[in-house]
């Protein structure tokens, strides 16, 4: 039961939570053991207030389930985590406009150890489970109802969201909380039970889900601490082929209480995995690997688990390498093989090494995709599969040969958006606020599928803050024009350039431009250059992924130009530009 006082606890939270070129040196930290069922950790604020280091906490943890609480329901449907920050708004996902990094942060969770993210719904308040029973008796489950429009808005906001966790502790009304499982189950979610006590009522409710849509409940998170001290997984909560995953409070046990408690259920009824309530008493301090580990040993078999690069930064004609370790777990000694997923076209991989030591070796042609692709390694040794993910970022190449015709974009540099490392400086950098590109990872050049982009000089005025300036071009028939730019401060949508020709005649274009920080791969855009972090005034690094996207214009091959106007946004930044010649 999360009774009034763990409530209050999650309200002081709320007020005073404080709170990736070439090759990433970040690591994952080990998978699950080997096991069935999951390791999951409640937290509420620290999940999305100043949640980056949070976020790479948790990844990294060994936990593999995060369980995001507490998920709101107003009277007209809308959702709400903790009463600050608002997801959905009358069957629309509103939360970009309160915390836009949310749906990234939670793809991220699961480039580590994290296997699912789940929601919870309610908690020890009244309400919320009341308001679901009366929506549904108004407007049942259907395509036309807020419930329904507002959970499919969150997923499909939030792709990386796989469960609804179930925190009914007032209400109880079998009807209405079946059929809102059901509907769930068939917008894509799991469903987890999340009880204190009750069994029969929540037996009977995983019982009649599963009955009409077959796994849609497939587990139960069983409160063992607070109203729930004193339930056993192994007594009384029998779900049949479900498991039960029972859950245990910071407050009351230590790690090794932890531990010493969660291996007894697993010796007395096997338990398969547990959780732990509360994340925001131990943000930050280590102890969420501690009490990850404490729950993944006291429930694993003897097995084996991944780790190694969490992002990898490959340019077109290179070779990049991901490390991988293998780490032997509850006495395992057998033999472990490695295979890996898809690639992107352009780009070959090896695994190279024996032992427990291995890499993957990238390699990517002139012409390879750009863009992020997730890679999965697979490690399987007889029954036991690990997995580990992350990111392959391919970017333009670096070089000082390609073809096209530059344009000298000189004489309207009006910002200093490039700094080599650890530079110090005052001027604002290329998005005002001080931040700007690393030279040390963009060079002073790039090859994008054969094209030369030459940067403008690093420490000094070196990038366009478009304001509708007109750029002279060199006259001669091209086949396309192409710019290395991005959005700052948000997304640029639909902003209008325009280039002329000596005849008179011009042609416009309509260009949404992604933030440096959040690639919406609209059309006509493509990844041209990912970057490990971005530089800051005071020479220190924001080690997150930055990019700078390639954007092509199709020309009139038969026509002359005479110049390009940009767009008058000063929100968009042009970096370079080349004109690329008719192919004969």
């Amino acid at each position: 039961m999360r009774f009034v006082s763990c409530y209050h606890q999650l309200s002081i939270v709320r007020v005073t939570a404080i709170f990736l070129l070439l090759l990433a040196v970040a690591f994952s930290a080990e998978a699950a053991f080997a096991q069935t069922g999951y390791t999951g950790i409640f937290g509420g604020g620290p999940f999305y207030k100043n949640a980056s280091a949070n976020i790479t906490e948790i990844e990294n943890s060994g936990f593999t389930e995060a369980i995001v609480w507490s998920v709101e329901v107003s009277t007209t449907g809308d959702l709400n985590f903790n009463g600050e920050f608002p997801l959905t708004s009358g069957g629309a996902y509103v939360g970009d406009s309160y915390y836009p990094n949310f749906p990234s942060d939670m793809a991220t969770l699961k480039l580590g150890t994290v296997k699912r993210v789940t929601f919870s719904i309610g908690s020890s308040n009244y309400g919320d489970w009341e308001n679901i029973t009366n929506l549904i008796n108004a407007q049942g489950t259907g395509p036309g109802s807020i419930l329904y429009q507002d959970f499919q808005a969150l997923k499909t906001a939030i792709p990386a969201l796989d469960a609804i966790d179930f925190d009914d502790e007032n209400s109880f009304n079998s009807p209405t909380t079946i059929s809102f499982g059901v509907m769930l189950g068939n917008l894509g979610y799991h469903v987890l039970p999340d009880a204190f006590d009750d069994s029969s009522y929540w037996t009977n409710v995983v019982s009649q889900i599963n009955s009409q849509l077959p796994g849609t409940a497939d587990g139960v998170h069983l409160q063992a601490y607070a109203g729930g001290a004193g339930n056993n997984p192994c007594v009384g909560w029998n779900f049949g082929t479900v498991p039960v995953f029972p859950g245990l409070w910071d407050l009351n046990d230590t790690p090794s209480q932890v531990q010493s408690t969660m291996t007894g259920w697993h010796n007395q009824c096997g338990i398969v995995g547990g959780f732990m309530w509360l994340y925001d008493d131990f943000v930050g301090n280590g102890l969420a690997a501690q009490y990850a580990s404490a729950i993944n040993t006291a429930v694993g078999a003897p097995g084996f688990t991944l780790s190694g690069s969490r992002n990898v930064f490959l340019n077109q004609s290179a070779t990049a390498n991901a490390s991988i370790t293998i780490t032997d777990v509850n006495g395992f000694n057998g033999t472990v093989t490695l295979s890996l997923s898809s690639l992107p076209k352009g780009v070959r991989a090896s695994i190279q090494g024996t032992g427990n030591t291995r890499k993957v070796v990238f390699t990517a042609s002139s012409s390879a995709s750009t863009g992020f692709t997730t890679m999965t390694v697979t490690g399987t040794s007889g029954t036991i599969t690990q997995t580990l993910n992350f990111t392959l970022a391919v970017s333009a190449a670096v070089g000082t040969t390609g073809t096209g015709t530059e344009v000298n974009l000189s004489s309207e540099f009006n910002l200093n958006g490039i700094y080599t490392d650890g530079t110090i400086y005052s001027t604002g950098g290329l998005d005002g606020r001080g931040y700007s590109y690393s030279a040390n990872l963009l060079t002073t050049s790039r090859v994008f599928n054969g094209t030369l982009f030459t940067f403008g000089p690093a420490n000094e005025l070196d990038a366009v803050g478009c304001s509708g300036q007109t750029v002279t071009l060199t006259p001669g028939t091209f086949s396309s024009l192409m710019l290395l730019a991005t959005g700052i401060e948000g997304n640029q949508a639909s902003k209008t350039l325009t280039v002329k020709y000596t005849d008179g005649t011009s042609t416009k274009f309509t260009q949404s431009f992604s933030d440096w920080f959040t690639p919406k791969k609209y059309s006509g855009e493509s990844e041209g250059v990912a970057m490990a972090y971005r530089n800051f005034d005071n020479g220190t690094k924001d080690r997150r992924t930055f990019n700078l996207y390639a954007y092509t214009f199709t020309l009139n091959p038969a026509k002359s130009v005479k110049s390009v106007t940009l767009p008058n946004d000063t929100h968009v930044v042009v970096l370079a530009a080349t004109l690329l010649p008719v192919k004969h």
